[in-house]
């Protein structure tokens, strides 16, 4: 199942926001695999329900929340988030109506995680084509994630009786600091994180909370990826069973990639497809959901297309 809608993607521009953060992936994504099956179809909006501002209790504290329901606030918070993407002074020319829009959007791509996770729990397997904001903390957004929609998801579905243990898999290229974070206390929720030994978080004065296992790569060392891949999936299969696997599918190990803080992982096509196919066959018939996550520039949607495609 593929997940997808046109308005699902942070196209700031539309909110009157000039950062120069440019996502057309999920796009070219989509129009590649309908061309290969012409019956795929964009999901309709309302089928997706918003997150509610008490859902992101669930993961996020009190201090975050009340930031949440202050427009003003939520200005200031938006302009931390996003502070590496360009001039943060952007979100200072925004109206408060605007800023409101633009809190509906991400709550709406929240809730389009949870609609994917139940997607990925009734039939197995679901991608949606976005999602993925792993770097989004316990008390604030950071890295371009404004929320922690993997684990809100998680808790909902648990909530709801619908799973009891969960396993992140997150292979962008850098590390899901956010996830590990909130769910440090959590032995519900495992979490795997393979990433650059360096470039993130580019604060210094961010704490780090260690993954369940995280697995780093110096620079040069991409011919141990998947041999490395391999090991961490076998201790996961140990330490389980789980009742879903959500895939943090970024894009950005690739060689190609644009970012300039991703360069220290420089996989080939071929390796990041051997990574995708070597995650979706683990662990036999549990339900996986894989969502976005990273990846920029020109070359980051042939990634997903190709895996995809493979399952097509």
């Amino acid at each position: 199942m593929i997940l997808y809608h046109p308005d699902l993607g942070t196209h700031f521009k539309k909110f009157g926001i000039n950062l120069p953060l440019r996502d057309d992936r999920a796009d070219r994504v989509f129009e590649t695999l309908k061309e290969k099956e012409a019956t795929l179809a964009p999901i309709e909006i309302e089928e997706i329900e918003r997150l509610t501002l008490k859902d992101l209790l669930l993961v996020h504290s009190k201090s975050f929340y009340e930031k949440w329901s202050d427009l003003s606030l939520l200005k200031e918070e938006l302009k931390v988030t996003y502070d590496n993407g360009g001039d943060p002074r952007e979100f200072d020319k925004i109206d408060l109506k605007t800023v409101e829009r633009f809190r509906d959007h991400i709550l709406l791509q929240g809730g389009a995680t949870v609609l994917a996770l139940e997607w990925a729990l009734s039939r197995k397997f679901c991608f949606f084509l976005g999602g993925g904001m792993h770097h989004a903390r316990i008390d604030s957004g950071s890295g371009f994630c404004p929320i922690q929609d993997i684990v809100i998801a998680l808790r909902k579905k648990q909530e709801e009786g619908r799973i009891k243990k969960a396993l992140v898999i997150d292979v962008d290229a850098h590390m899901g600091d956010g996830t590990s974070e909130v769910t440090k206390d959590d032995d519900s929720i495992d979490t795997l994180s393979l990433h650059m030994a360096k470039q993130w978080p580019l604060e210094s004065e961010l704490s780090i909370t260690p993954s369940t296992l995280d697995i780093t790569f110096e620079r040069g060392e991409d011919h141990l990826y998947l041999e490395r891949l391999k090991e961490a999936l076998q201790f996961f299969k140990e330490r389980g069973p789980y009742d879903v696997i959500v895939v943090v599918a970024g894009a950005d190990p690739h060689e190609k990639d644009a970012l300039l803080s991703s360069q220290d992982l420089r996989l080939t096509r071929e390796q990041l497809l051997a990574r995708d196919q070597m995650i979706h066959e683990f662990n036999g018939q549990v339900p996986q959901l894989w969502l976005m996550a990273g990846g920029y520039g020109d070359q980051a949607h042939s990634i997903y297309s190709q895996f995809l495609l493979t399952l097509i």
